[in-house]
């Protein structure tokens, strides 16, 4: 008996390790923190713009996929564009950019800890620039629920305090039609 009790407890502890793992890596948005990666998509014809497209990865990396097709499609319209991890330093500096797309997973509704931070964070020199501004988040569900919708619009609404902001679920299945969803709300 004692012995299934030694067993039951090991099984107990080890499940509540893992549990406060994955909800830790969640919560403190882990993969965003290490998104420090950059670069550069040139048009293949005359420039019309500059766009910034930051990203945090999510458990997954569905989100700097996303982050992808969105630089892509911005390049294929004759933007020049820095996609870049949230942490990376081309993030930090957001002057001189027409567009400016930041997004990651959903978690429970809300945008993962690292782009929240980051919108909050968005430089008062955009006021003069007056970018637009575009905000995806990844569900990694082909489905969504009109709340997670809603959450994510008043959490983009409180960050930047920007009602103009362009904002898109990107649902598991539909990456390419609602990526360019995104780009055609924001390319006049």
């Amino acid at each position: 008996m004692k012995r299934w009790l030694k067993v039951g407890i090991i099984v107990l502890a080890v499940i509540v390790i893992l549990f406060v793992s994955v909800f830790a890596t969640i919560y403190l948005d882990l993969a965003g923190y290490f998104a420090t990666s950059s670069e550069r998509l040139n048009p293949s014809m005359a420039t019309v713009g500059r766009a910034l497209v930051v990203y945090s990865p999510g458990l997954s990396g569905a989100a700097k996929a996303d982050a992808r097709e969105i630089a892509d499609d911005l390049q294929a319209k004759g933007y020049t564009v820095d996609l870049a991890g949230v942490r990376s330093t081309i993030a930090g500096n957001q002057s001189g950019y027409n567009i400016i797309v930041a997004g990651g997973p959903i978690y429970f509704g809300k945008l993962s800890s690292s782009i929240d931070e980051y919108l909050k964070n968005l430089h008062a020199d955009n006021s003069t620039n007056n970018p637009r501004l575009g905000v995806f988040g990844s569900t990694g569900s082909g489905t969504y629920s009109p709340s997670d919708f809603a959450s994510l619009k008043e959490q983009v609404i409180s960050d930047t305090a920007n009602g103009n902001a362009k904002i898109k679920l990107i649902l598991s299945g539909n990456e390419t039609n609602d990526c360019a969803n995104l780009v055609s709300m924001l390319v006049p």
